[in-house]
């Protein structure tokens, strides 16, 4: 008999990880798994490096950052985030030519990300020198990318991307809309939208025995809270070509998300933008973002569950450091007063978390 669910707001807490406002069950399966989690843009605007700067030490930390959603990472095997930010060497710069300090990567890597995806539009911002030394400071501290590459050869050498554990093989590929019309410098690779390559791509993941399929993709229009046309039909075209599992980025808001159905009538969860991870844009939809966590049964190798969990970038004092803190939703509601927030950041909060909830409540899945 076909079951039919919801992904509805205000449930329980999933595994000890995420308020499940959003709690997808695609298939059965025994409890033996791995998981994924994904956060949306790292952004690296000027205000945020300037409040890491420790004047005394004349260095950056941007441990407080990511303090909160730490025990949501850690729990994790693999967790990916877009690196919208070059780590591009100073001058530090904000918008729109990014560059920010080498101790974001140490920030990220300390709270337990390990996968950064560098397809989008910010990654030549500071040309062929910042997209070498982005790749040159990730892979220094042991973390995988993916998206972007020196030169050719890199590139056929490490994509797509083969995440492994515990006897599941995961393909992960990323590519980006456009560089702002920056053009790459040869030998530079960047994976931009081109069908015909992506095609190529997902034969190579099948060739080399993958279990899964996933594509993270920088599309869509900033600010727009609902994917347009081309997203949507994008999204068809790869899970029509095999991709089990969608995540995108750039608009900078939250958008919906949606089960779409492959070939074989397997489901395919679509969630069209994460939103911002963390950044200094203060609007209404734009002061947040999604973690997406994604179990994997390793008996099946199916994608068994999606959850997701929001966060708020709340610009202010912590235990008496002022930064840019993600603040997981839940860990506010069950504790607020813990977080010590004045009235008109309690209310941007609470407004940010209601908005995201009421943007995904209507996602069905149908089995």
């Amino acid at each position: 008999m076909k079951k039919y669910l919801l992904l509805v707001g205000f449930l329980f807490l999933y595994n000890d990880f995420l308020y499940n406002y959003g709690n997808v069950v695609l298939s059965s399966g025994k409890s033996e798994s791995i998981s994924l989690v994904f956060v949306g843009d790292i952004m690296g605007h000027s205000p945020q490096f300037h409040a890491a700067f420790n004047s005394v030490t004349k260095t950056y930390d941007y441990d407080a950052c990511f303090h909160e959603i730490k025990p949501y990472i850690k729990k994790a095997t693999f967790a990916v985030a877009n690196l919208e930010a070059p780590i591009a060497g100073k001058p530090f710069n904000g918008f729109p030519n990014f560059s920010s300090p080498d101790e974001l990567l140490d920030g990220l890597k300390k709270v337990g990300f390990n996968v950064l995806l560098t397809a989008n539009n910010h990654i030549l911002d500071r040309g062929k020198v910042g997209l070498e030394r982005t790749i040159q400071q990730i892979e220094k501290r042991n973390l995988y990318h993916v998206g972007s590459y020196i030169d050719e050869k890199q590139r056929d050498n490490s994509y797509p991307l083969i995440l492994e554990s515990k006897g599941v093989r995961l393909a992960l590929l990323n590519c980006t809309y456009g560089t702002n019309n920056i053009k790459a410098v040869k030998p530079n690779k960047i994976n931009y939208i081109d069908t015909l390559e992506i095609i190529r791509d997902i034969k190579k993941a099948d060739k080399s025995g993958v279990d899964l399929k996933i594509m993270t993709i920088h599309w869509g229009n900033e600010n727009e809270l609902h994917s347009n046309k081309i997203q949507e039909s994008l999204a068809k075209f790869l899970v029509n070509h095999g991709i089990n599992l969608i995540i995108g980025s750039h608009p900078h808001v939250i958008q919906n998300a949606e089960i779409q159905f492959d070939k074989n009538h397997k489901p395919v969860p679509v969630f069209y933008s994460l939103g911002n991870c963390i950044s200094n844009q203060r609007g209404p939809n734009t002061n947040g973002g999604l973690m997406v966590k994604i179990n994997i049964s390793t008996v099946n190798k199916t994608i068994t569950s999606a959850s997701y969990l929001p966060m708020y970038v709340y610009k202010g004092a912590l235990n008496g450091h002022f930064q840019f803190h993600l603040i997981p939703t839940i860990s506010y509601f069950s504790n607020p007063k813990s977080y010590s927030l004045n009235r008109g950041d309690s209310i941007s909060l609470e407004d940010f978390d209601s908005r995201t909830r009421k943007r995904l409540v209507d996602v069905k899945l149908i089995r």
